[in-house]
């Protein structure tokens, strides 16, 4: 089972980024393979519903094909202004729903702010259905995160570190699940 989780900063000391790996980290030891996709280390063009997709470079496609060939994905984001950022924005918009239909995936916010990333979350959850994902229901999210990391990359919260861990665990369980009933229905 390949599990791939896509952080949708750009920021390289990404907070993000951390809150990510440790629900990779926790799909892991549940026996995945994991794989990281760091929005800051990816050069994706600006999406324009170009007719001729195969044009895109190489990254896009390669990008894509992560996505495609994953079984289950983790979607973390920061809140900008009250939302995703543009950058994950426009790395899904490369994506369709032939590229998630069916995949299970567990969504992170992450906010500077003390209130969360509520309406981050939110979002993902709208933009995974209409792409035909199965968000799990469970979509935490890591307020005043600048202050949230201990130095080796956990959360200083336990219940929330726990939440993490426990979403990476539930994503392997939901992506086993559901591939076994696929392969019971005719085709």
């Amino acid at each position: 089972m390949k599990i791939v989780g896509i952080a949708g900063s750009m920021n390289n000391n990404s907070t993000t980024k951390q809150a990510v790996a440790i629900v990779l980290d926790a799909a892991k030891a549940a026996g995945a393979d994991i794989e990281m996709i760091h929005l800051a280390d990816w050069s994706l063009p600006i999406y324009d519903d170009r007719e001729d997709a195969t044009t895109y470079p190489e990254i896009v496609h390669r990008f894509v094909q992560k996505i495609s060939g994953a079984d289950g994905l983790v979607i973390g984001s920061p809140e900008y202004h009250g939302t995703i950022t543009g950058a994950l924005k426009n790395a899904i918009d490369f994506l369709e729903g032939r590229h998630l239909r069916d995949k299970q995936v567990a969504l992170i916010g992450v906010a500077g702010g003390s209130m969360g990333a509520t309406n981050t979350v939110n979002t993902l959850q709208l933009i995974m259905r209409n792409l035909h994902a199965w968000p799990l229901p469970a979509s935490p999210s890591i307020p005043s995160a600048y202050n949230a990391f201990t130095p080796e990359g956990k959360l200083k919260d336990e219940r929330l570190q726990a939440r993490l861990e426990a979403l990476g665990q539930q994503l392997v369980q939901f992506v086993q699940m559901m591939n076994r009933e696929t392969e019971k229905q005719p085709q």
